[in-house]
């Protein structure tokens, strides 16, 4: 477990990037997965900006299901996305067109982020991605879609732990029930892994 001096400086970074990034901004989005990662990510930024949390994934996905419970429970801002799977199919040929090399569990994993982005309307929009280390293509993928990830910067160039940032949202107060939920796949958490099978085994 991160010692809480580990856990301390690592909250101060993290509110001192995303409080940069968020600055004179009157409207900032945060693709919301309600995941640890983008729970952290909600919890620090709200404090600095009019937050909008922007969940993208099928009708009673995982992802929509947490971002209902933190509306009603953790009082954020939610605008809820559903994806049919003509809309998920549609935004994965986009990703691939733009980003040929990237292999088919990478595109899977940018559709609901890049659904999120659709929705955001030229608001800045804020992402949980960065744990585990992003890889260079997928770094890139995010870079071109303007979308800022203030983990991969406060990391810098380390592998944060999920005990660390567990840590870090207990200390900032998140019930310790919400800071323990299990890890979920972009893809299957907006419950939209089934229909982009078909397109994985045409690339992979």
């Amino acid at each position: 477990m991160a010692s809480s001096r580990h856990v301390d400086a690592f909250v101060r970074r993290f509110e001192h990037r995303i409080a940069r990034e968020v600055d004179r901004r009157n409207r900032v989005a945060l693709a919301y997965s309600g995941g640890l990662a983008s729970t952290l990510v909600a919890m620090i930024a709200r404090k600095r900006c009019e937050l909008e949390c922007v969940v993208a994934g099928a009708e009673g996905s995982s992802d929509v299901l947490a971002a209902k419970a933190a509306k009603a429970h953790l009082d954020y801002q939610v605008e809820y996305v559903i994806l049919s799977r003509e809309d998920a199919m549609r935004i994965r040929a986009r990703i691939a067109r733009a980003h040929p090399r990237l292999p088919g569990h990478d595109l899977d994993s940018l559709v609901p982020l890049h659904a999120a982005v659709e929705r955001a309307e030229g608001r800045m929009i804020l992402s949980g991605f960065g744990l585990p280390r992003l890889n260079a293509a997928m770094a890139a993928a995010l870079q071109r879609a303007a979308v800022v990830w203030p983990l991969r910067a406060v990391a810098r160039g380390t592998n944060l732990s999920r005990s660390t940032l567990r840590s870090a949202a207990t200390a900032l107060g998140l019930p310790p029930e919400w800071a323990r939920v299990s890890h979920r796949a972009p893809a299957e958490g907006a419950g939209i892994r089934e229909w982009l099978r078909g397109s994985n085994q045409n690339v992979e």
